[in-house]
Order: structure tokens, then C-alpha cells, then sequence
């Protein structure tokens, strides 16, 4: 999924940032999960992770790529119908081959998505077939887990790909603030949904939808406190608003959509890291609630908080008064081209990885 800060690009650094910081995998907490590519990869490394975030399109995630560790058989699914029977036979993969029948075996529905985000609606975010593809996916896998017809981890795995497939076929720059005026070539692509193999452990990941600092102190003592926050004043819930939609559903409740972009309320999303005043208070109350051992903290040369004031606040914070920084550089997420009124400072930024020992 395209995403602002996502980290993927960064995971080589980073597991090696932890390598020679000497840190063994033990127990960790990812913070601000995002799209979990952390929690996923620190799991793969023999990590037992707690991740959390304010976002359910991140629990989502969290679930499909941190806490699954396999799909059931889809027997249940078997039964259902013979166009499932049928899209299952001689499959070796199975889940592959249901997120096949997801895509493309499906009958299309104008539903939520196709009457807000979609030509039909009056937006251009999804082509009217994608969008009614997305609806068709999405409200099956509701009915599915309502029937009890797949396990949990199993509706996580699926919707996680339907919510990356969504993304792979908006007609964006890269974040849902706005739509593009004309059709985009990967916007008229068709919508597929692609699921990730779960991350095998016998270890018990966790996942969850709440603030950071109150999943810092429900967890206590651990080994790593990751932390990954929103570096500058845009708020997730403005700009994913979209993923967010899908992942939440629009079938228990009424869902009500506003504005030129339809945003959705954000209710208790909208995060303190994203403002000058506020960050620093953030990471001092986050660093005093955590039981860790060790804290990375990621961050980049454009932060709302400065490199000298986010030194300050981890030395107050460390057993002995010692911060480390790590950098590398790496190209700049662009969601736009630069245009009056909006001028990226350089192509290039650097990723600044802060370390302190705790306690």
C-alpha cells in the first residue's frame, strides 16, 4: 500500500541498526503500526510483537501481516456454493484461489464505495467496475465472517489484500486528500485482490486499535519499543480515509461522508504527533509509560520536532544520559508534483534512527 512513512524500504537499516546495537528478539512493541511492514518483519525475525495504532485499516493489517500465522483450510467455504467449489478445486493454494473468486467471480454490487467514491457518485477516486468489484469483495467477506464460514485470521488475511488492492487501482497520487481529474493508467487496471503469506511463529503476536501509550503501559516490561509517529501535520484520517472506509464496514452502522473527498468522521484518530505544540509532550509521555528496555525511534530531517530537542527529551529519558542516532538517506514520498503555493525542499530526505537504553 502506498503510504506515507512506510517503511519497507527501510527494513534492511533498520534490522541491521539492531544487529549491531547487539539486541537479541525478545518481546516488542511497534507503536504506530501503519501498514505493520515492521511488526511483520520483527516477527519474521523471531519477535514476539504488540503492535498498535489509532487506524483500523492498521489493525487490519496488524492482523493480516503481525498476528496470523496461517488460513484455515476453507472447508466451510466449500459447501457454501458450487461457483466456490468450483474456484476451489485443484488448487493447491487455496487461499489464492478464493482471493481469485474475490476479484473476479463475483457478481458486481453498487454499493458504498461505488456510490462515494466511484463516477456514480460523483467521484473519481475508483472507475465504476472497480468500485463495484471492491463492494462485491468487501461485502462478501463480511457475510462470510457473520456466517462463520472463515476463521478470523483467515477474514484479516483477505481483507488486508482487498484494502491493497483498493489502493493499487485509486485513481490517486499516492493519498486519498484529493482524486485525480482524469483517469490515472493504474486506475483503469483491474481490481485484484493479492493476499500476503502470514508470517509463520509459534509465538502469540498481538494486535491493536488504541493509543499508543495505553498499549505501552497494559503491555509493562519488554525488551524493544519501536516508534515510528507521523513526522509532520497531515493526519492519517484525512489521508487514508478510504482504507479506513473498507476496513471498518458500512453494515452495523450508518456511515456518513461529508465534502469534495468524503471523509468520514475520525472521532478519537486524529493524533498529537502531528503538531508542533504537541509532539514533544507525546514522546515524553509515551517514553514514561513504556516498560522497555530499548527504544528506536524513527524519524527524518523534517519532523515536527527538532534533532536537538528530540535528543533532550531521549536523555532525560535513558538509564545514562546516551542517545545514538543512525541515517541513511532515501527518496522523498511525493504525493503531488511540486506546483506555486507547494515546493518540495529536495528530492531526497534522511531517515534518522534514534536509540537509548531505557532501563
Amino acid at each position: 500500500m502506498r503510504y506515507i512513512g512506510n517503511k519497507t524500504k527501510l527494513l534492511p537499516f533498520l534490522q541491521a541498526t539492531i544487529r549491531r546495537l547487539g539486541i537479541e528478539p525478545g518481546t516488542a512493541h511497534d507503536a504506530f503500526a501503519g501498514t505493520a511492514s515492521v511488526g511483520r518483519a520483527l516477527k519474521a525475525d523471531g519477535w514476539c510483537v504488540s503492535s498498535s495504532d489509532l487506524m483500523t485499516y492498521s489493525y487490519v493489517m496488524q492482523r493480516a501481516y503481525v498476528v496470523a500465522s496461517t488460513v484455515d483450510p476453507l472447508d466451510r467455504l466449500a459447501d457454501l456454493s458450487a461457483d466456490v467449489r468450483h474456484s476451489l478445486d485443484g488448487r493447491e493454494n487455496r487461499i489464492d484461489a478464493i482471493a481469485d473468486y474475490l476479484s473476479r467471480g463475483l457478481a458486481p454490487v453498487d454499493g458504498f464505495i461505488t456510490r462515494h467514491f466511484a463516477p456514480a457518485g460523483g467521484r473519481m477516486y475508483f472507475t465504476d467496475e472497480n468500485a463495484r468489484r471492491i463492494d462485491a469483495a468487501r461485502t462478501t467477506l463480511h457475510t462470510w465472517r457473520t456466517q462463520s464460514l472463515i476463521a478470523e485470521d483467515t477474514f484479516y488475511v483477505l481483507l488486508a489484500a482487498v484494502i491493497e488492492g483498493a489502493d493499487r487501482v485509486a485513481n490517486t497520487a499516492g493519498v486519498y486528500a484529493a482524486y485525480i481529474k482524469r483517469w490515472q493508467p493504474n486506475a483503469l487496471r483491474p481490481f485484484a485482490v493479492l493476499p500476503m503469506e502470514p508470517v509463520r511463529s509459534r509465538l502469540r503476536c498481538v494486535a491493536h486499535r488504541a493509543d499508543a501509550v495505553q498499549v505501552a503501559r497494559e503491555l509493562g516490561p519488554i525488551d524493544l519499543l519501536y516508534v515510528d509517529p507521523p513526522y509532520n501535520t497531515r493526519q492519517y484520517s484525512g489521508y487514508y480515509h478510504i482504507p479506513e472506509v473498507i476496513a471498518r464496514g458500512w453494515f452495523e452502522a450508518p456511515v456518513a461522508v461529508r465534502g469534495k473527498t468524503g471523509l468520514i468522521g475520525d472521532g478519537q484518530q486524529r493524533s498529537a504527533w502531528c503538531s508542533r505544540r504537541h509532539a514533544p509532550a507525546a514522546l515524553r509521555a509515551l517514553l514514561a509509560a513504556t516498560g522497555a528496555r530499548h527504544v528506536l525511534v524513527s524519524y527524518n530531517t523534517e519532523g515536527v520536532i527538532p534533532d536537538v530537542e528530540f535528543r533532550a527529551i531521549l536523555r532525560d529519558a535513558s538509564i545514562d544520559g546516551r542517545v545514538r542516532r543512525f541515517t541513511r538517506a532515501y527518496k522523498r514520498y511525493r504525493a503531488d508534483s511540486d506546483r506555486e503555493g507547494r515546493r518540495y525542499k529536495a528530492d531526497r530526505v534522511r531517515e534518522l534512527l534514534y536509540y537509548a537504553r531505557l532501563r
